[in-house]
Order: C-alpha cells, then sequence, then structure tokens
C-alpha cells in the first residue's frame, strides 16, 4: 500500500518512507476493516503535514489520526 500512495509526490525517498510508515502505524490503530477512503484521508493529512515541515512519523501518525477523526 504506503509507497504508492505518495508516488507523484515531491518528497525525497526519505521523507516518502517517513510518510510510509506514519501511515501504516496509524491505519494499524484502525478497527478492522479500514476503508480505502479512510487510506486516502490519512494520506492526505500525512501529506499536508509533511509539505509544513513535519519529518516525525509518530508525530505524523497522531496529528493524522486527530485531523480524521475531527472529519467524522
Amino acid at each position: 500500500m504506503g509507497m504508492k500512495i505518495f508516488q507523484g509526490t515531491s518528497f525525497n525517498p526519505e521523507t516518502i518512507a517517513v510518510m510510509t510508515r506514519a501511515l501504516e502505524d496509524a491505519v494499524e490503530t484502525l478497527p478492522y476493516p479500514v476503508s480505502s477512503g479512510t487510506v486516502r484521508s490519512l494520506a492526505k493529512n500525512i501529506i499536508d503535514l509533511a509539505s509544513q515541515g513535519e519529518r516525525d512519523p509518530q508525530r505524523m501518525k497522531l496529528l493524522a489520526l486527530l485531523a480524521l477523526q475531527s472529519k467524522t
């Protein structure tokens, strides 16, 4: 899953690896099954965070999940 979602974004490989880890960790915390729409929303949140300069995968994960909760 992960790497494909972030293809086409203008981040270096190290940042994409951090983003992928954050996304996978975030998805693991959600009840199964996780919809593709939820995964896309999380990925968008993580892309937004990375665009703002965030590089800590734990913070990305937490902030992406918080943003997801605030939308539901």
